[in-house]
């Protein structure tokens, strides 16, 4: 997305915003021409002339404050467009990323996006556009009135452009420079922010309070620093083009004075040339120090995503048969983690997944379902490569728990649903009740009880049973559980395990660093990964 691309999306309504500011900045500019006229009239004390372009003076202006109005109120609405699209086109985007690409960053920049950058982007880019379409209205006009007042006149005015122009240019690098500054601090900062406030219990069991405050304004110092290099600095460009602006604009005057005083042109012109030159001049600096802004904070939209491509691939069909790995080979920096293994997981039957941390049990899952293709080999659904299919039907069939389960600032309902409202509170208190959160839900006060950010205020095991839940509730037969029971008792460890064990349609793979022995003959089979990490010569 561009500012561009949104001028083009809302050509209509851009352009309707266009023709205001056109109207009432030819308004403006024409009562300005019109002052000559004016000045006659009075020095020739032609009262009745005098009253009747006193009217007229009054209506032309009367005509550019409603057109300006209506430019504003107009302009509100074409901003709203605009944001609400931009802001819409990155949530889409942001939705629509690999996996394995939207964890390259932290959520926290991900946040600074939403809010800061495009809150940057409304405030100077789309408010310089703005600001340009009205300055080129009036140095269009401008020019026109000064060409009719005189030639070498508009010429004085031309010269004092090419003057005008080398100022912003002489900033802009280092507009840039701070506006991207702002931009990535700004993306720390908000890091930063979420870090230490998930953190904070931390940070008082170690009776640290005192870091925790240190931590959230070292970043924040920084910010305003840079805040104020960048407003130092426009501020500086600012008084660089007022001062040559106010010098020029002298020059024009006195160059008028003095044809009026050889009578090449009238008295008058003086006011007129005074008033329309200042015109001038300012939309011309206008329009280069909004060009420098402009060119600044469009930087921010190459941070963005652009157009995701759609997945156009094959809908996987329902599995049948079974889910097959072969020759798998998965590395990390240099050392492989998984080498070259075989496996195949039947439709139907329950599998056990066994080996120490860092042996690659998740990464082989990960690969199997769509979340890491950071490997080589195949990985087949009932025979054909998972790479013919599109990603999101794959993972309407497959659930993964991990046991990091999220749970969401919102409502039991929420965290269940995941916003979909196809479903009866029947429905959703028969799954409470299938993985013992029944008593939960009563405790809770019902479905629409809040849980807090990320269940702050329900256990462990609670989450991974309410991840379950959520999974159970959607209908997929294959269950990925990666430690997903580790913070569950014993009493619910067994629950789970019996309904995912016992349920013949159910596809179970569980993942655990660690599994009794009695209990391993609950499983079709048993896979112990060893740890073999091999370094890539």
């Amino acid at each position: 997305m561009s500012l561009k691309q949104l001028v083009l999306k809302y050509k209509k309504k851009t352009a309707i915003l266009i023709l205001l500011i056109i109207a009432a900045a030819g308004a403006d500019i024409y009562a300005g021409y019109t002052l000559a006229w004016y000045y006659d009239i009075v020095t020739a004390s032609d009262i009745q002339g005098a009253v009747r372009f006193s009217v007229y003076m009054i209506l032309i202006r009367v005509f550019s404050v409603i057109m300006a109005y209506f430019a504003d109120r107009y302009e509100a609405g074409v901003r709203e467009c605009f944001n609400n699209e931009m802001k819409g086109k990155l949530i889409y985007s942001l939705a629509h990323m690999e996996y394995q690409r939207y964890e390259e960053k932290e959520p926290g920049e991900y946040a600074s996006w939403l809010t800061n950058d495009i809150h940057q982007i409304e405030d100077k880019c789309f408010s310089s556009f703005f600001l340009i379409c009205e300055a080129v209205s009036t140095v269009l006009f401008s020019i026109v009135a000064l060409f009719y007042m005189h030639p070498l006149i508009l010429a004085t005015c031309i010269i004092s452009t090419v003057i005008l122009y080398f100022v912003p240019k002489f900033f802009e690098k280092s507009i840039t420079e701070s506006t991207l500054n702002i931009s990535e601090i700004n993306e720390k900062f908000s890091q930063k922010i979420h870090d230490t406030l998930s953190g904070f219990q931390s940070f008082v069991s170690a009776h640290r309070r005192e870091q925790f405050i240190q931590q959230n304004n070292r970043i924040s110092i920084a910010l305003e620093k840079e805040k104020k290099i960048l407003l130092r600095r426009s501020a500086k460009m600012g008084m660089y083009s007022v001062a040559i602006f106010r010098i020029l604009e002298g020059v024009t005057c006195c160059l008028t004075a003095v044809l009026a005083f050889l009578k090449i042109v009238g008295i008058g012109a003086v006011f007129s040339v005074a008033n329309i030159s200042n015109r001038f001049l300012n939309g011309i600096n206008s329009i280069f120090s909004n060009l420098v802004i402009l060119k600044s904070s469009g930087k921010i939209f190459e941070k963005f995503p652009q157009n995701m491509p759609e997945d156009n691939r094959t809908t996987c069909p329902e599995i049948k048969n079974s889910i097959e790995v072969r020759n798998l080979q998965i590395k990390y920096d240099n050392h492989i983690v998984l080498d070259h293994q075989n496996y195949c997981f039947e439709i139907g039957k329950k599998y056990a997944i066994i080996g120490e941390s860092g042996v690659g049990k998740s990464s082989m899952i990960k690969a199997m379902i769509g979340i890491n293709d950071n490997y080589t080999g195949e990985i087949l659904f009932d025979g054909i490569s998972k790479e013919a299919y599109n990603k999101d039907s794959i993972f309407q069939q497959i659930a993964y728990i991990s046991q990091d389960a999220y749970i969401f600032n919102d409502t039991i309902r929420f965290n269940l649903t995941l916003g979909d409202s196809g479903y009866t509170d029947v429905q959703l208190k028969d799954v409470l009740n299938m993985v013992n959160l029944g008593e939960f839900l009563t405790e809770k006060g019902g479905l629409d009880a809040m849980l807090g950010d990320n269940g702050k205020n329900i256990s462990g095991g609670q989450k991974q049973r309410l991840a379950i839940a959520r999974s159970l509730l959607q209908k997929k037969r294959i269950f990925v559980v990666d430690e997903g029971t580790s913070a569950l008792d014993i009493k619910n460890v067994a629950i789970i395990e019996r309904l995912l064990l016992e349920t013949e349609e159910y596809t179970t793979i569980l993942i655990t660093h660690n599994m009794k022995e009695n209990t391993q003959k609950y499983y079709d089979q048993v896979i112990h990964l060893k740890g073999d990490r091999k370094s890539v010569v």
